[in-house]
């Protein structure tokens, strides 16, 4: 009787044990990995308003006739409040800063596409026109050499257009924001050096205010690596969340432009 309890109590330890590991009864090695997914939190600086500086402009707007179609053109970028508006805006410590958009429809070779940036003073510090290949509907990016450095604490405007309407080649559908050069100090640079990962690196972007080389760690990753990482396609998703880009949470990143320099 004794050895039949000791048998029925050894059964019900076992049972418990395989329940907790996740370990299947028949004794095939089948573990269960449990991780735990790094979080992504965009903490925004403080931006010091400058006068006469634009809001921006985050999607394209109301159009008509060939552009209407263009018209949820969005740039991915978050919204910052000022103590007087809201500005599009965000922080880069990259010298070739790369910029994405959610593009609507489809870009074709009749479809010219123009990107700009320019200093507080106007003057250009980046132009380029192109015609994209046939491409689908999706979120692009343009990675852009800078004709001159670009200045720490300086600020930069930049404009996207697509120029959607052959007949009317003034007409076009635009989004326009700004970018902030700054910094990287001895600590943070020792953070980034530490980081194991990309996501580790795009973490500690977000945590300093670094919107887009934050958001570009995550979609380099992304776009040229396959299969998808889905802890770095669930960083991306919550990054966009956090500053109200939802609508491109399940868009596709598509390549697309080659810019020249």
């Amino acid at each position: 009787m004794k050895k039949l309890l000791w048998f029925h109590t050894l059964t019900l330890i076992s049972a418990i044990n395989l329940s907790i590991l996740n370990l299947p009864a028949n004794g095939q090695n089948q573990v269960q990995t449990l991780t735990s997914t790094t979080k992504i939190k965009y903490i925004a600086p403080v931006v010091q308003e400058q006068p006469g500086e634009p809001k921006g402009r985050r999607r394209g707007g109301g159009s008509r006739g060939l552009c209407k179609q263009y018209e949820t053109l969005t740039a991915l970028v978050p919204v910052t409040k000022t103590e007087n508006k809201n500005i599009v805006w965000g922080n880069s410590a990259s010298q070739t800063p790369t910029f994405w958009f959610f593009v609507p429809e489809k870009l074709t070779p009749k479809v010219p596409i123009e990107f700009v940036i320019q200093d507080e003073a106007d003057n250009y510090v980046y132009q380029t026109k192109f015609n994209s290949p046939e491409t689908p509907a999706g979120i692009i990016s343009l990675a852009v050499k800078p004709t001159v450095p670009l200045e720490t604490g300086k600020s930069y405007h930049w404009t996207f257009s697509i120029a959607c309407d052959p007949d009317k080649p003034s007409a076009s559908v635009y989004v326009r924001g700004s970018m902030t050069q700054t910094a990287i100090n001895s600590t943070l640079q020792k953070q980034l050096e530490t980081a194991k990962t990309p996501l580790e690196k795009a973490v500690i972007f977000a945590e300093n205010g670094i919107w887009q080389d934050a958001l570009t760690t995550l979609g380099e990753q992304l776009l040229n690596n396959q299969p998808i990482d889905t802890e770095i396609k669930s960083a991306w998703n919550d990054l966009l969340k956090q500053v109200n880009l939802d609508n491109a949470v399940s868009t596709s990143i598509i390549s697309c432009c080659k810019l020249k320099e």
